[in-house]
């Protein structure tokens, strides 16, 4: 009888336990806030409050350096865009390329990567506990994919690139497949309507 009463107590304290720990898990995530996280951009280290305020429109595609064809598509997509946007317009944007591997992505190697499509692309290494909540928040996700090769995996990411406000209300995201003629009538109108 007093070994059944142990059981049912210690059975009790354990799920009271995991209710608690689930409930701190829960309440720790909504605390979090997306638009205060801190971005390191290899220079200076800024968040997208920030570039929101001093932006009409921004920008985040999340990839990482190894991504054998999406990211370095999308990018060269955008790059070339920007290159036929009237200055006024492009100073207006901010565009982040998030890195999802921030294990093997080192911000030095980011900044070159991005910079080599466009100096107005700004790379952004995160803390992968803090990547996690960020992307969360922005309905992006991605993991790790084992490899047979020396680099040992890869990632599958999302591939759309979402877009922001000044006041921080997410617009209609951009889909990385669609022709750069498109992408660009897209940011026009993105402009005309914010």
């Amino acid at each position: 009888m007093i070994i059944k009463e142990l059981i049912k107590n210690s059975l009790f304290a354990l799920a009271l336990m995991a209710t608690l720990i689930s409930v701190y898990l829960l309440n720790k995530d909504r605390d979090y806030n997306p638009f205060l996280q801190k971005l390191n951009t290899g220079t200076e280290v800024v968040t997208i409050q920030e570039l929101k305020g001093a932006h009409k429109l921004t920008f985040l595609y999340f990839g990482f350096l190894s991504c054998p064809d999406v990211c370095p598509t999308t990018l060269g997509n955008i790059a070339s865009i920007f290159k036929e946007m009237p200055k006024e317009k492009l100073d207006q944007i901010a565009f982040v390329f998030v890195d999802v591997d921030p294990e093997r992505d080192k911000v030095e190697d980011l900044k070159n990567y991005t910079s080599f499509f466009d100096p107005k692309i700004i790379p952004a290494s995160i803390p992968p506990k803090e990547l996690d909540l960020f992307t969360r928040h922005f309905g992006v996700v991605y993991m790790k994919v084992p490899l047979d090769s020396e680099m040992g995996y890869t990632i599958d990411h999302s591939t759309d690139i979402i877009v922001l406000n000044s006041e921080g209300k997410r617009l209609e995201s951009i889909h990385h497949n669609l022709p750069r003629r498109a992408i660009a009538a897209q940011i026009n109108k993105m402009f005309d309507e914010n």
